[in-house]
């Protein structure tokens, strides 16, 4: 049970940096500005729906798309890890620069808010290339039955915390200064670029040794 509960807890902990809460809520409050509180939280549930409905696809599929296409999981590690900090370092370097604004947006048409469900809360504030090349790596390297419904249960247990992210980010811009929202986001590059060098680390060190296994 500790074991599971650990692992648990590494894999959470992976997603969660991934998805950097205090970067999303920086960017969103500003993106979510002026959205109705009836819509926000449909909005905020949308997308925590879409993001489990995707990511399971990915870690449940995406391991035997990788087979079929002869690519090597360890290189996707790599490709999760140049993709984070792609991600991370602007954000470390710069903090969040967002200069979009809902305030142009007509508040007695509700589907011109829930068009910002996929684009961009979703694709990119949630998720991105780097977040699914590490769910394919994650499902290759916990592949046992008990390591896929573990994985599982991660993805699940990441949607009440986008929620959560999303719904208060809309009625945070105003009450935290741009100086504070930049600090949280610099924060959160820091974690992504930790991050991405761990798993550039972890996958060139696998593609070594299997290239070494494969000359003996």
């Amino acid at each position: 049970m500790e074991q599971w509960l650990l692992q648990f807890l590494l894999l959470y902990i992976t997603f969660l940096s991934m998805f950097s809460p205090p970067a999303t809520m920086a960017t969103a409050a500003i993106i979510l500005d002026g959205v109705p509180n009836t819509i926000l939280k449909r909005l905020a549930w949308r997308v925590a729906f879409e993001y489990v409905v995707i990511m399971l696809f990915v870690i449940w599929l995406g391991n035997y798309m990788l087979m079929a296409l002869g690519l090597s999981p360890h290189a996707l590690t790599v490709t999760g890890g140049a993709a984070l900090l792609f991600q991370g370092w602007p954000l470390m370097m710069r903090g969040t620069k967002v200069e979009q604004s809902n305030h142009a947006l007509d508040s007695d048409n509700p589907k011109r808010f829930r068009d910002l469900a996929v684009v961009p809360l979703l694709f990119p504030l949630s998720m991105g290339g780097g977040t699914i090349a590490v769910g394919i790596s994650s499902a290759a390297h916990n592949s046992t039955l008990e390591g896929m419904m573990t994985l599982s249960a991660v993805i699940l247990m990441m949607a009440p915390t986008i929620a959560l992210t999303f719904l208060v980010s809309g009625p945070l811009q105003g009450r935290l200064s741009t100086g504070a929202m930049d600090t949280l986001a610099r924060i959160s590059g820091i974690i992504l670029v930790t991050l991405s060098l761990q798993l550039l680390v972890t996958g060139l060190t696998d593609l070594v040794m299997v290239e070494i296994h494969s000359m003996r």
